[in-house]
This record gives C-alpha cells, sequence and structure tokens, in this order.
C-alpha cells in the first residue's frame, strides 16, 4: 500500500489549507478546526507507516515476530 493513504490525507490537507485564503471570514473559525484535523491525520498516517516500515525492515534479518501455539 505504501505511502498512499499519507499523499491523499496531506492533499486534502494542502486542498482546506488553500480555501481558508479563498472563503469568507465567518468560515475561518471552522475551516482551522477541518485543517488542525487533516494535518493531525498526516502526521499519524506518516508515523503508522514509519512504523510499518520499521517492522517489515526487522523481518527480513530473522528478527520476526513469531506467535506461541497452544
Amino acid at each position: 500500500m505504501g505511502h498512499t493513504p499519507t499523499i491523499v490525507v496531506a492533499c486534502l490537507a494542502s486542498a482546506l489549507s488553500g480555501l481558508y485564503f479563498v472563503l469568507p471570514d465567518a468560515l475561518h473559525f471552522t475551516m482551522m478546526v477541518f485543517i488542525s484535523a487533516a494535518w493531525f491525520l498526516v502526521a499519524i498516517c506518516w508515523l503508522a507507516q514509519k512504523s510499518a516500515d520499521y517492522m517489515h525492515r526487522a523481518e527480513g534479518h530473522g528478527y520476526g515476530h513469531e506467535e506461541k501455539k497452544s
């Protein structure tokens, strides 16, 4: 899957950030809430992808996760 979710959410956050300057002043507070949430999601998606990359990199060196069966 790669970084597709991160890229999609980053495009959404960028579009919302651009709309902030176009929309009327009455919507600025609402847009700030949406923009903050969107950039937060970008950070979370990026961190999740970095974590997944780190865990999958370790599998190739014999440090994979093994579950014990009872």
